[in-house]
């Protein structure tokens, strides 16, 4: 049976999809954003190796991310390490976050680390535009992966169903005044 889920998002997205359950609103809005073709999308998000990209969300060990502030200045228990281990230290921290990342679906995991090898390559020298070779199926995983355990449409993301089976009015949210 059909249903209406509203979809919040703050203030980034608020919609309402028509769908059966709550797996497949995930399946919609997976497919709207595999959909755009902008610079800033979902997409461009997974092919971005830099740490604005993807690949930002694997740059952190125990402690935290592996950049202080916007700028790529390392923490102090990183700025200690050898040039030698700490890119060491790094690489296996983000092998480690992509393979969590991808806990369910291990081979791509090993893809993703595999273009990043390519792109570390290739893709940093000046004028090159390094393109990763995924699949459709692999932008799927990855984007429902992105939307569902990450903060892409920022806090407070959710799905509710809309229900007015037995009333003509249904509260999504109110916000009250403290006193």
């Amino acid at each position: 049976m059909t249903k209406l889920f509203a979809i919040n998002a703050g203030e980034s997205l608020f919609a309402v999809a028509k769908a059966e359950t709550e797996e497949e609103v995930i399946t919609i809005l997976v497919n709207r954003e595999l959909e755009e073709q902008e610079d800033f999308g979902i997409r461009a998000h997974i092919d971005d190796f830099s740490i604005e990209g993807l690949y930002g969300d694997f740059f952190r060990d125990e402690k935290g991310s592996f950049i202080e502030g916007h700028i790529l200045d390392y923490p102090r228990h990183i700025r200690k390490m050898s040039t030698k281990d700490r890119d060491t230290y790094i690489q296996s921290h983000v092998e480690k976050n992509a393979r969590a990342f991808w806990k369910d679906h291990p081979f791509y995991a090993e893809l993703y680390l595999r273009e990043f090898k390519k792109y570390e390559a290739v893709g940093k020298e000046v004028g090159n535009t390094f393109c990763p070779h995924f699949s459709d199926e692999f932008y799927f995983i990855t984007a429902k992966l992105i939307i569902t355990e990450t903060d892409w449409y920022g806090e407070g993301f959710q799905i509710i169903e809309i229900d007015l089976t037995d009333r003509n009015y249904q509260l999504i949210f109110e916000l009250t005044l403290e006193e």
